[in-house]
């Protein structure tokens, strides 16, 4: 019994010295003295080189080029519906594929917020053009994964086409990507889509 007594002094004795030992000062952080990298632009996710399939980038659209299309009226157009999208900046990247056999527009809008990115999304799956399927065997809507997040494809079988033509939309944060029409041929029009980083 002596022997444990002794024993719990000496623990004691111990886990006393343990709490007094000073702590050793905080070294500072020190802050940095170069800026943080800007931010990437919306233009800046277009895909430009080392495109899928046969794809090749025409022209890039944003609000500085010249003619007549407003591309921030013509975004706002294809997101238009019964929730509020608020204001947006839009770019557009307009691709040639199998040699001007298709044209793919890779639209990219910048929201002022995530809430309306997300209207915007649902605005744009719920034009009347999508209401019925593309056909009896196809379903309208599929989600698929890539770049860490889902995105919703969107099929559509053009007049006079045979097959179907594979898009997508997404948002992610406050930003909305829409690839449209988009091919039939799958993995290229995905892959598209995948390259703008969003």
């Amino acid at each position: 019994m002596k022997a444990i007594k002794i024993i719990m002094i000496i623990l004691l004795a111990v886990a006393v010295c343990a709490c007094i030992v000073p702590e050793e000062p905080e070294i500072p952080t020190p802050t940095p003295t170069q800026t943080p990298a800007t931010p990437q632009s919306i233009a800046d996710a277009i895909p430009t080189e080392n495109l899928p399939g046969t794809f090749e980038l025409i022209a890039i659209i944003d609000e500085n080029t010249p003619g007549s299309m407003n591309i921030t009226e013509e975004a706002l157009s294809t997101i238009a519906g019964n929730l509020s999208a608020g204001e947006i900046k839009a770019v557009q990247g307009v691709y040639d594929f199998e040699g001007g056999a298709y044209t793919v527009f890779v639209t990219i809008i910048e929201c002022t917020d995530s809430m309306n990115a997300a209207n915007a999304v649902e605005n744009y799956k719920n034009k009347p053009e999508f209401e019925k399927p593309p056909s009896q065997t196809v379903s309208r809507f599929g989600k698929v994964t890539f770049n860490e997040h889902e995105a919703t494809e969107v099929r559509r079988k053009p007049q006079g086409d045979g097959g179907i033509r594979y898009s997508y939309v997404w948002s992610n944060g406050d930003i909305v990507v829409i690839v449209e029409p988009g091919t039939d041929d799958r993995l290229a029009s995905m892959k598209l889509a995948a390259m703008t980083g969003y």
